[in-house]
């Protein structure tokens, strides 16, 4: 075993806190966690860097959005509860952090200015890091054996270029969604909201109620999923519990045509969007359209009001159809789709830019980027290295959580693997393995129609890490020796804890408590 390894983490967000933990566990590596910010938490934090407005709850339930080890403090949530505020969410961050000590391997106010690769053996380089303590102006540097990139997907808002010229010509204000908190200063305001994915739809139900007018424009109509969606027995389910079932993930990806799985894929959201339905109802104002090129059919959004607000009027659409902008002259707008159709909106107030985030890498070497295929401009898959975390070249740094749409429960199994291979617990892959990854990732990035996510099912996806770690439970074996608990992991709603039964670091009898949790919530939600 190795001693005294420094790892230098960079960002202090939910992927930061998780490896310091895990790091911090192994024993023979020692975290520095350098978090720009005064606060922790990264999105999630309470400082003015927070990436989340105030309404804002969580679009999984807190079962989904929990560590494998760490549960929350209400272990059995109310229907109105499970889906966690933001505030609730820090909180329990805040509670991880206390739990595991967290705090001390911190440097708060901590901007990284450069980090520079130190000798010529790639397998073996260490790393220069400097910072500019920003309470003080003090510059400070170290060297350290590893680095790891945490700083996520959300580094900073994405505006294309030919956007923000024709926003120069806006007399109104304009607000990127990273800096939107809430609809108080656009009471009785004519807005227009630029987006259609999770942001764009949550911030028009968000100020609908307030504005004179809400206008939304976008490219596409997303499926709008309700947050409860109706189980077989009619019960009120959050969907992720109907979604997220390791059975019927296993079964929907074993030998099934590409036609079968658009049908299955096309079946569930109709199933969980009627209203959305042209074949139900022809009319709707957000239909979506379903080609056989789109497999999933187009992409989803989470909220439990959008389509209500659409469809009462508090929220008019232009959206589908390839809608964007043409021009924009003082206070007006001008946009026109596929269809030819054209519209102006005047006197308008506000426009608030929902156009996702990009992630920024300002710090490093151009060949640690080159070596990762960084690509600002593609904000799907601006890096491209295997399993979103080992670069093909240089074997002493890893990103994680650099990655659109990613759960937490990857988050932990990045962390325990990254933990597990600078330790040399674990081998690191190999250069096969990592040229394989990297290459099937630049051909996602250059499909001409791309999936909403770059990995399709997270829970297929979590099971492909955890056995790289050894931590994937045998579960035929499960199915004789405990068919109780082969029943709750496997045909019950999806635990990370199963991850902890097995497999270095496991802990069987605290992994048992928490699948047993998870299994009593799923079941009191299915058979209410």
């Amino acid at each position: 075993m190795i001693q005294d390894k420094k790892v230098a983490i960079i960002g202090a967000g939910l992927s930061g806190l998780c490896l310091t933990k895990h790091i911090n566990e192994i024993g023979c590596l020692a975290p520095t966690v350098f978090e720009k910010s005064n606060d922790f938490g990264g999105v999630w934090s309470n400082s003015s860097d927070r990436k989340v407005w105030d309404s804002l709850r969580l679009n999984v339930n807190q079962l989904s959005m929990s560590f494998s080890d760490f549960q929350y403090n209400d272990k059995f949530p109310s229907k109105e509860e499970i889906f966690p505020t933001n505030k609730k969410f820090y909180e329990y961050l805040n509670s991880y952090v206390e739990n595991f000590n967290l705090k001390k391997y911190i440097k708060f106010n901590s901007d990284v200015l450069e980090i520079k690769k130190v000798g010529n053996d790639n397998n073996n380089c260490k790393w220069f890091v400097a910072w500019e303590n920003t309470k003080d102006n003090i510059n400070n540097f170290e060297i350290f054996d590893y680095v790891v990139i945490c700083n996520g997907a959300f580094s900073k808002g994405s505006i294309s270029n030919e956007l923000k010229m024709k926003l120069k010509q806006f007399k109104g204000n304009i607000i990127h969604s990273e800096n939107y908190r809430n609809p108080e200063s656009l009471k009785g305001k004519n807005v227009v909201v630029l987006g259609t994915s999770f942001s764009g739809c949550e911030i028009a139900s968000d100020i609908s109620e307030q504005t004179s007018n809400c206008f939304q424009i976008g490219h596409e109509n997303l499926y709008a999923v309700n947050r409860f969606q109706p189980n077989l027995n009619g019960n009120d389910m959050p969907w992720d519990m109907l979604f997220f079932i390791r059975n019927q993930c296993y079964e929907k990806a074993k030998n099934k045509t590409d036609q079968e799985i658009w049908e299955i894929n096309k079946k569930l959201f109709l199933q969980f969007c009627p209203k959305q339905d042209l074949s139900k109802n022809s009319n709707s104002k957000i239909p979506v359209k379903i080609t056989k090129e789109n497999n999933p059919p187009t992409g989803f959004t989470i909220s439990k009001t959008y389509i209500e607000n659409v469809e009462s009027g508090k929220i008019k659409t232009y959206t589908g159809d390839n809608y964007e902008i043409n021009s924009i002259n003082g206070n007006s707008i001008t946009f026109s789709n596929d269809k030819g159709d054209s519209n102006t909106i005047h006197n308008i107030d506000s426009i608030i830019l929902c156009s996702g985030y990009k992630m920024d890498f300002p710090f490093l070497e151009k060949e640690v980027l080159d070596d990762v295929s960084f690509d600002p401009t593609d904000s799907f898959l601006p890096i491209c290295l295997y399993e979103h975390t080992f670069p093909s070249t240089f074997k002493t740094i890893a990103f994680l959580g650099c990655l659109k749409g990613i759960f937490i429960t990857e988050v932990e199994l990045y962390s325990r693997w990254i933990s597990l291979v600078f330790s040399r617990v674990l081998e690191y892959p190999t250069n096969e393995k990592l040229n394989k990854g990297k290459n099937e990732l630049l051909d996602l990035r250059k499909l001409k129609t791309r999936p909403q996510f770059p990995i399709l099912d997270c829970v297929l996806h979590c099971d492909s890490i955890a056995k790289e770690i050894g931590c994937l439970p045998d579960f035929e074996s499960m199915k004789i020796s405990d068919p109780e608990l082969y029943n709750k992991i496997w045909n019950g709603f999806f635990c990370q804890a199963s991850y902890n039964l097995v497999g270095p670091g496991s802990n069987p009898k605290l992994a048992k408590e928490i699948i047993n949790n998870y299994y009593e919530n799923y079941q009191n939600f299915k058979n209410v």
